[in-house]
């Protein structure tokens, strides 16, 4: 049996199309309007907008941490997607499309600069210069405080961490929890 994409236009056989999660018969309307092909091509072209790329990180965000709380390691995501975009934009405000890892705003041209390049799926495909999130303190939850929008590779090499970077990961780290590091005192 076959079935025209309402996208590309082209008639496919039924195994071209997925099935609609709701229904169980074989009927052409119980297959998804596109086609595989343009289903993908379509998710592509939305992740590689901005509000798609950032909906992409968010899911990943909340998803790791229901893993990581399946094999022990709880760490929970405490902010909503809205909200998630409104820190993306305060970090536009201060360091455009570049890393906030670095000696800060005043010196931003020491910043690297960040992409958001979706290239189809999979960790095989990483480009280094990509919008990564990562936690200051890995020991605390995902919370608006605790997260920064570095490159995907300055990700990375966290575990080959150099003393310059302990120094500006601490500076940040003391912007962040400036009153909780004063009621110690």
């Amino acid at each position: 049996m076959k079935k025209k994409c309402t996208k590309c236009g082209e008639v496919k056989s039924f195994t071209n199309f997925c099935k609609r999660s709701y229904t169980k018969d074989t009927h052409k309307d119980s297959f998804q309007s596109w086609c595989k092909k343009c289903v993908r091509e379509g998710t592509i072209k939305y992740i590689n907008t901005e509000r798609g790329y950032l909906k992409e990180k968010y899911h990943h965000i909340k998803t790791a941490s229901k893993l990581y709380r399946r094999y022990g390691r709880i760490s929970k995501c405490l902010f909503t997607f809205d909200e998630f975009v409104a820190a993306w934009e305060k970090h536009k405000s201060i360091y455009g499309m570049r890393s906030a890892w670095g000696p800060g705003p005043d010196h931003l041209e020491q910043h690297l600069p960040t992409t958001r390049i979706y290239n189809g799926g999979g960790g095989h495909r990483r480009t280094h210069s990509n919008l990564s999130v990562d936690r200051l303190d890995s020991g605390r939850d995902y919370t608006l405080q605790n997260i920064i929008f570095i490159r995907a590779d300055e990700n990375v090499r966290k575990k080959d961490t150099s003393y310059e970077d302990c120094k500006i990961q601490i500076r940040l780290h003391e912007e962040r929890f400036k009153n909780e590091i004063e009621e110690r005192k």
